[in-house]
């Protein structure tokens, strides 16, 4: 991935990067809109003590301001987080647009509206949880209307005090904005590691025991053990393996093993027994194990038949003197996880 003001994602990854982030910053942003739209109105108080003969155009501005933050609070979750960034940016730029007016239409406002525009300002950059270019879009916009609404009534040492304010704050938000977004960047990926991660592991336990078990384990149960009234365990052994494993070099030993157990675990999918473990050539399985199996003797010979039907094709294509031994035990059996490893 490269880097252009932050860190990039390609097309598919960056669209989720923003559902997560539309997704987790709604919250907080429906907050933030709910009191930015009173603490807008409440600046009438302002405007009345400053000019009472306009304030009420003032108030038609800023009930609009109100109306518009309500407007988006009423938008249903999933459209509202779907659409975050521009409903957002909409509400910000009115806001701003709107104190622009009342700053032009209020007695002495040119002088006394800066507070009110490095509110607005914040809001934009901080409160909103915008992502860093539809703020800078904002503040462009909020910025662009002070300037206009100052520029021609203002003496120009006051624009240049009021424009310092501005343009600090602006520096100062864009900087907050970007390094929020390069965190949230960050932090997006490495969430995504993480549970990659954490699906890689679970698949691992799945692979080594049953799924039951598997749930349990993830459950975070210490203690697994079950008692079973009648299941049935096979145990098998190559005959002749030994001899074999003289003339045969370590790769191709274990080449034939790898063939030997793949074509036994296919198996036991086929006949709904549990492998339960390996050692050298020696092959286990159970059935019954689990509360829907039924007749579990049948299941296991029936895999034990197959079983040294494949083995018997096996060695015969590979001209190995191969046979399989196998032994079927069928009684109450206790079965449990032990051990740390």
């Amino acid at each position: 991935m490269g880097k252009i003001l932050f860190p990039s994602f390609p097309p598919e990854l960056e669209a989720e990067f923003s559902r997560s982030y539309n997704r987790d910053a709604a919250t907080v942003a429906r907050v933030a809109l709910m009191l930015g739209g009173i603490v807008f109105l409440s600046f009438y108080v302002w405007d009345r003590v400053l000019d009472v003969n306009n304030s009420l155009v003032s108030l038609v501005l800023r009930l609009a301001v109100a109306a518009s933050a309500a407007a988006a609070l009423a938008i249903p979750r999933s459209v509202f987080v779907r659409h975050f960034q521009p409903i957002m940016v909409a509400v910000i730029t009115g806001a701003g647009l709107a104190h622009a007016s009342i700053m032009s239409i209020i007695n002495n406002g040119m002088m006394n509206g800066i507070a009110g525009v490095v509110l607005v300002l914040m809001y934009n950059f901080v409160f909103f949880r915008l992502r860093f270019l539809p703020s800078m879009v904002g503040g462009i916009i909020i910025t662009a209307a002070h300037e206009a609404a100052i520029f021609c009534c203002l003496p120009v040492d006051e624009i240049i005090v009021q424009n310092l304010f501005i343009v600090f704050t602006l520096i100062s938000g864009a900087a907050v904005s970007y390094l929020l977004e390069s965190l949230f960047r960050t932090q997006f990926l490495t969430n995504r590691q993480l549970d990659a991660e954490r699906r890689r592991a679970n698949g691992l336990i799945e692979t080594l025991f049953p799924a039951r078990i598997a749930e349990r384990l993830k459950a975070g149960e210490k203690v697994i053990a079950e008692s079973h009234g009648e299941a049935s365990v096979l145990f098998s052994d190559l005959v002749g393996f030994t001899t074999l494993t003289e003339k045969l070099s370590p790769g191709q030993l274990v080449e034939v093993l790898n063939d030997y157990f793949s074509m036994l675990d296919q198996l036991t999918e086929k006949h709904v027994v549990e492998k339960i473990k390996t050692i050298g050539d020696a092959y286990m399985v159970v059935a019954g194990l689990s509360d829907t199996e039924r007749n579990t003797t049948e299941h296991i010979a029936d895999f034990a038949l197959e079983m040294r039907e494949t083995m018997r094709n096996y060695a015969e294509r590979h001209h190995f003197p191969l046979a399989l031994r196998i032994g079927i035990s069928t009684g109450q059996v206790i079965s449990g996880v032990i051990g740390l490893k």
